[in-house]
């Protein structure tokens, strides 16, 4: 064999592996992989307690079997996190208090594949409104040995929630309880006033949520020349 058939044949081998090569790399391309897991999930947001009892998480992949998920609340791991046949994980909140939250979620398949879900909510107590005590216009000067009326109303969104009390020194020290109908009205009496009287009324209401008003009357008694 001469020179010239050798280069012939060494030329035709190396098209053929060139051919075979490509044809190799392109079924390599061509070919689609395991790809990782997706994740998908409710974002409740912001919610009132109670109104939002579970978060319900879904997870797809090849193999759903194989799949391992860790999640996490506020950094803490939860237990028992298996997916079911269709790819779903039910997170219960439903015995959470009101706070900030981030629930995390990861899902590895069996080629160690990650994928990472997350999403932050905040459960927080309805309004309640404020504490508020309202007086009504009474006289403040009071002659010698009168008598002195203090009226009134207590407003609150839950009245049967409020701790009402009044004192004539130090209300921290010394208090009595003020009288109110499930109205919030609420009436006074100072009988035979010789001497200036200061009263002090504080109320605290609130059944998840604690408001305070606080109202002082300075009585002046007017002593006849």
């Amino acid at each position: 064999m001469d020179k010239e058939q050798v280069r012939s044949l060494t030329l035709a081998f190396l098209m053929i592996g060139s051919v075979m090569l490509g044809l190799f790399f392109l079924g390599v391309e061509t070919d689609v992989s395991d790809q990782p897991p997706t994740i998908e999930g409710e974002k409740p947001g912001s919610f009132l307690i109670g109104e939002v009892t579970s978060i319900t998480i879904s997870v797809n992949d090849e193999s759903i079997e194989e799949l391992e998920l860790e999640v996490t609340l506020n950094e803490e791991r939860i237990s028992d996190t298996y997916v079911d046949d269709n790819g779903q994980y039910l997170v219960d909140i439903s015995e959470l208090s009101t706070g900030e939250y981030t629930l995390s979620v990861v899902a590895k398949d069996y080629l160690n594949q990650e994928t990472t879900w997350e999403t932050e909510f905040t459960i927080s107590y309805p309004d309640e409104g404020l504490t508020e005590i309202i007086l009504d216009d009474f006289e403040t000067d009071i002659e010698h040995g009168e008598d002195a009326i203090l009226t009134g109303n207590l407003t609150h969104s839950s009245i049967e929630s409020c701790d009402f009390v009044w004192s004539d020194s130090d209300i921290e020290q010394e208090q009595l309880n003020v009288p109110i109908d499930e109205n919030g009205l609420f009436s006074m009496d100072f009988s035979d006033l010789t001497e200036n009287l200061t009263v002090t009324m504080e109320a605290s209401c609130g059944v998840n949520i604690k408001t305070t008003a606080q109202v002082t009357v300075v009585y002046s008694v007017q002593k006849s020349e």
